[in-house]
């Protein structure tokens, strides 16, 4: 299983990633419905492909393949229930959950309904459901956009950021419930731009930059 970390839209080297893998995870911000006018200078990543244009997520797969994703902040969530490889917040499957969302801390510079959502972040109760879930069933792996919140004075040094981005987080204050109620083994995630790996009472953390891969 390969993992993969944030997209932003930047479909030609995902499909170079996923090229020859049968199965793979993409941790949110895919840039499904996300819609952004072009930089003013040429991204060629984008290979001619907007945000507004972004191809539905099914038509970038093969037959015999499974290749999917989960919501980040920087995906519309009505236009992530249409995409068929989408996978719903709290979905399990085997050992592993999955849980998307986050919040956006320059969300005062963007547009809501344009690249801007406000259920980005899942509800107080669907997370709280969502924490005796985690209690309940103890999965061995967690795959979420975002990380709980103990992990983030740690995240903002690996990054060089140098700074704290003061914006509380219903999303990481959750993850921090549901890691003090159950360890998995492995938590896989993304959101931060940074490639971090730790370990914490003997659960292996592991934060994915824009376009990195992790196989399980």
């Amino acid at each position: 299983m390969r993992f993969i970390g944030d997209v932003h839209g930047k479909y030609r080297p995902y499909k170079r990633i996923i090229k020859g893998v049968t199965q793979s995870i993409q941790v949110g911000d895919m840039g499904v419905g996300f819609h952004k006018v072009r930089p003013p200078f040429p991204d060629p990543f984008l290979d001619g492909v907007t945000y507004d244009t972004n191809p539905p997520h099914y038509a970038m797969t093969k037959e015999g393949e499974s290749h999917r994703f989960i919501r980040g902040n920087h995906d519309n969530p009505e236009v992530c229930k249409r995409q068929s490889q989408w996978i719903p917040d709290g979905h399990v499957e085997g050992d592993m959950m999955f849980i998307g969302g986050a919040v956006s801390v320059d969300q005062e510079f963007r547009t809501e309904g344009v690249d801007w959502w406000r259920d980005e972040e899942l509800s107080i109760k669907e997370l709280d459901d969502l924490i005796t879930k985690v209690a309940d069933i103890k999965p061995r792996v967690m795959v979420t956009h975002e990380a709980p919140e103990f992990l983030v004075d740690g995240l903002i040094i690996a990054s060089g950021r140098g700074y704290k981005l003061d914006w509380p987080s219903r999303t990481r204050q959750a993850f921090e419930a549901m890691y003090s109620l159950h360890k998995p083994e492995l938590w896989i995630f993304g959101h931060w731009h940074v490639s971090f790996d730790y370990m914490e009472e003997g659960c292996r953390f592991k934060c994915l930059n824009e376009l990195e891969y992790f196989d399980i």
